[in-house]
């Protein structure tokens, strides 16, 4: 259907503005067949995923930690909520002017910018855990990795698979910004290149691309990593209609 009024628009403005559905993939095909789709891709889903991967690394234990204890919980939520509330266009600015045009830029604002909003999933997620399963887990003597590997986490599952899901997402906002401003490869730089010759199709071509990238990995790898480990949860649909 959005194909079909994509090409309804095309007909009634120039191609340089309205390419052609047909014209526009016919480009896609040529990214694909040229060999840049996975140079360009791959540099970017590189700057992604390491950007994210730090960021989880410092998001969970320090949302476990604000979850459970009240101390940390005071001292964390203000740069926490500080932090969430900084546009992406801003820490991508200002890691580009603090380590230079290199891949440091492009994980560190990837990193900063997301990092708030895993925290403040996990954070919230650690405090609706049920009580009654850390107090057993205390009267069994349960030792503190115990605690979090066997009562904690898996509790907080659905609220790691949602903060992976708004992580990624904005991941991808915040590398193309910083490929945008002055990186040498990538989707970002790509699009740039397209907006420079006011060519319509390449952007279009370029847009389309990252969009099948992150349809393949929302509905195939996150989809898979979600069925598998809510494998064994009780389904309860009852209201859902």
């Amino acid at each position: 259907a959005m194909i079909f009024l994509w090409w309804i628009v095309s007909l009634f403005f120039p191609p340089t503005l309205v390419p052609k559905p047909s014209d526009t993939l016919a480009e896609v095909a040529t990214i694909v067949s040229s060999g840049n789709f996975f140079s360009e891709m791959g540099s970017t889903l590189r700057r992604v995923l390491v950007g994210f991967g730090i960021a989880m690394i410092v998001a969970i234990p320090l949302g476990i930690l604000m979850g459970t204890l009240r101390s940390l919980e005071s001292f964390f939520e203000p740069p926490v909520i500080l932090g969430l509330t900084m546009p992406g266009l801003i820490w991508a600015v200002l890691m580009i002017m603090f380590f230079g045009l290199n891949e440091t830029s492009a994980y560190a604002a990837v990193a900063i910018t997301i990092m708030p909003m895993l925290a403040i999933s996990i954070w919230q997620g650690t405090k609706s855990i049920d009580k009654d399963l850390i107090d057993m887990s205390r009267i069994f003597h349960a030792s503190p990795w115990s605690k979090v590997v066997d009562v904690i986490m898996p509790q907080l599952i659905s609220h790691i698979l949602a903060a992976i899901r708004y992580g990624l997402g904005l991941a991808w906002k915040v590398v193309v910004v910083v490929e945008m401003f002055g990186l040498s490869n990538g989707v970002g730089y790509q699009v740039v290149r397209g907006f420079n010759v006011f060519s319509m199709k390449a952007v279009l071509a370029w847009a389309i691309s990252f969009l099948v990238v992150m349809i393949v990995i929302e509905f195939g790898i996150i989809g898979w990593l979600e069925r598998a480990v809510t494998r064994r949860r009780p389904r309860v649909e009852a209201w859902r209609r």
